[in-house]
């Protein structure tokens, strides 16, 4: 069955669910263990998105004029006054406020800080991170259940179901075409008669694993645009069909 999606940024793409039953890897291949994003180090408020875990890089920012940073966004309990004309990274980001991580007289603090105190972010920067926040809310979920769908990245994918059996790679003047091919295996039991000592015989069973599915994974530009899927997998059976929208960027 071959799935097959424009590649445009209002496609609806069809999420392929894993069966439970197939192991889309080579014997002996450990599926990639992914981080708990569950849990924080930061006492996370309700409404705000936090950075930490959902970006690779820190984003940087510009500390314009001194400012309070408080450790909520209430304004409880006071943390120490940040100093000006400093550079800082940006921790979350909600309607009132930033959290910011950035120099003030006791050392590095993170706290929450006016929004009017910091410079750096282009004028699109928050809807991009909701944007960004929300994909990547729906990939999340699509990882931890070991799934694909198009739309996604070929990291997204190996983060998924872990890393092919077979790669093969295309440039044309339409872009960069990378196919990642998955096998699955089944233990098939082998038996075989042997004899004792005495002459008398025995059955021997041992098991080998045998392919019994695979699957093609296209990607053009780094983003997922074909399924192909042969050989016994049925990729329709558990996921139904869902949303994945484009990869988002901040910047």
């Amino acid at each position: 069955m071959n799935a097959r999606a424009p590649f445009s940024l209002i496609a609806l793409f069809i999420l392929i669910a894993l069966p439970a039953s197939a192991q889309l890897r080579r014997p002996g291949v450990i599926m990639i263990e992914r981080e708990d994003r569950t849990s924080s180090r930061l006492n996370q408020e309700e409404g705000a998105i936090y950075l930490e875990g959902m970006v690779e890089d820190p984003v940087a920012i510009r500390v314009s004029k001194t400012v309070a940073a408080y450790s909520n966004l209430s304004g409880d309990r006071w943390l120490g006054n940040i100093s000006a004309n400093q550079n800082g990274v940006l921790l979350a980001v909600s309607d009132k406020a930033y959290r910011i991580r950035a120099r003030a007289k006791q050392g590095q603090i993170a706290g929450w800080v006016s929004k009017a105190s910091v410079e750096g972010l282009p004028p699109e920067f928050e809807e991009n991170l909701r944007l960004f926040h929300e994909r990547y809310e729906i990939v999340k979920d699509l990882i931890d259940n070991h799934q694909v769908a198009l739309g996604m990245t070929v990291g997204e994918v190996t983060a998924s179901i872990g890393p092919p059996d077979k790669r093969s790679s295309r440039v044309s003047q339409e872009g960069r075409t990378d196919t990642l091919e998955y096998i699955s295996y089944e233990r098939v039991p082998q038996s075989t008669i042997s004899y004792d000592s005495f002459g008398q015989p025995f059955t021997t069973t041992q098991y080998v694993e045998v392919a019994s599915g695979r699957v093609q994974i296209e990607f053009i530009n780094d983003t997922v645009t074909a399924i192909e899927e042969s050989e016994g997998i049925d990729f329709g059976q558990a996921g139904g069909f869902h949303t994945v929208p484009l990869p988002v960027f901040l910047f």
